[in-house]
């Protein structure tokens, strides 16, 4: 072959090669631009949806729904509808418009979401689940069910077997539990809070009850559930009472700032506060950090002989708690004042003074 057919066959594959870049650029553009248009055309159907004389607005108004709301037919009015119903429930704040968005969702979007739930597209099914959890969708629990079963345990799953159990505890689905045992061996920390946080009613109370039972990650996730759901009744109080004497460290650490939390504790927890207080540097530093925090929300005078000693701590962020919470005590500035002059050690005037400075500023600026 002579030198000027490669040349002329090597200039025919480049052509070609150009041809097909452009080709491609054309269609991504030609594709992005197609989306951009849809997008745009959903949002002004969204903002039809959300006019004060909408269709939905009279539906969610009265509960009397016109031939005009329809999720039927092409899937732009379908999206915009769903996307103004998810806008509508993110501010709504009566009960009975949700219910309202709930029973107009399960009816008129139900099916397609459990056919999606069964689509190969990994990215449909972990849409159509948050889709189900946001319009508590009970009547698929046996399809979130059936899906969960389907999944081998290979970690690779995770994320979506994650997806799953939280939604069935969104749904207050008792078989949520079952699952508990392998989401503590293959769920985040962030992960299983997601999880224990929707669960209300019966559900928590069991396992309140089941506490001692449950996986050791579960019970620490579960007492700061409690505490960021800032649950105060009797069972609450006695478990997490229960739990500063646990043989975890880290158990005793959060029940101890779910307590702080509780704002009270029975006299014989309190005893138990101080006896531990009294262990001093025994006692690792996160567990004197809570120790500190905790006799600040519960304010009782024999905690202030404490506080004082522990303005010396080693450790600087005990010594900011302890302040912090003598602060919070009668007279507790002047105490801390009386620290920041008389105190033998540096620290614990330092502190002092830190504390002091830190609280005129805040009154002058409040």
């Amino acid at each position: 072959m002579s030198d000027a057919s490669i040349l002329r066959m090597l200039w025919m594959a480049v052509a070609l090669l150009i041809a097909l870049i452009g080709l491609t650029l054309f269609y991504l553009v030609e594709r992005k631009i197609r989306r951009t248009r849809y997008r745009q055309q959903v949002a002004e159907a969204v903002d039809r949806f959300a006019a004060p004389d909408s269709p939905l607005a009279e539906y969610l108004g009265s509960g009397e729904r016109s031939r005009r709301l329809s999720a039927s037919g092409e899937g732009l009015r379908r999206e915009a509808l769903e996307e103004a119903l998810l806008s509508r429930l993110a501010v709504s704040a009566s009960q009975t418009e949700r219910e309202r968005i709930y029973d107009f969702a399960a009816q008129h979007f139900g099916e397609e979401y459990e056919y999606l739930l069964g689509r190969r597209r990994w990215s449909d099914r972990m849409n159509v689940l948050l889709h189900i959890e946001r319009f508590k969708m009970g009547r698929l629990k046996k399809a979130v069910l059936d899906r969960i079963e389907r999944l081998d345990m290979r970690p690779k799953h995770d994320d979506e077997r994650f997806l799953l159990v939280r939604t069935l505890a969104s749904l207050q689905a008792e078989e949520a539990l079952d699952y508990l045992d392998v989401a503590a061996e293959r769920f985040s920390e962030l992960q299983l809070m997601q999880v224990l946080r929707p669960l209300r009613g019966e559900l928590l109370d069991r396992l309140i009850r089941g506490f001692d039972e449950l996986p050791l990650r579960i019970r620490r996730c579960l007492l700061d559930t409690l505490r960021l759901g800032n649950a105060r009744t009797t069972e609450v109080l006695e478990l997490l009472e229960r739990s500063m004497r646990s043989e975890d460290r880290e158990t005793r650490i959060r029940a101890l700032k779910a307590l702080a939390n509780f704002g009270y504790m029975t006299p014989e927890a309190a005893d138990n506060l101080e006896a531990r207080m009294a262990e001093g540097e025994a006692v690792l530093w996160p567990e004197r950090l809570m120790h500190a925090r905790l006799a600040g929300a519960i304010r009782e005078e024999r905690f202030v002989p404490y506080l004082e000693r522990m303005m010396a701590d080693p450790s600087y962020e005990v010594r900011r708690e302890a302040a912090s919470s003598l602060s919070q005590y009668r007279n507790g500035l002047e105490r801390i004042g009386k620290i920041a002059e008389e105190h033998p050690d540096r620290f614990a005037r330092d502190m002092a003074v830190e504390t002091l400075e830190r609280r005129a500023y805040e009154r002058n600026v409040g």
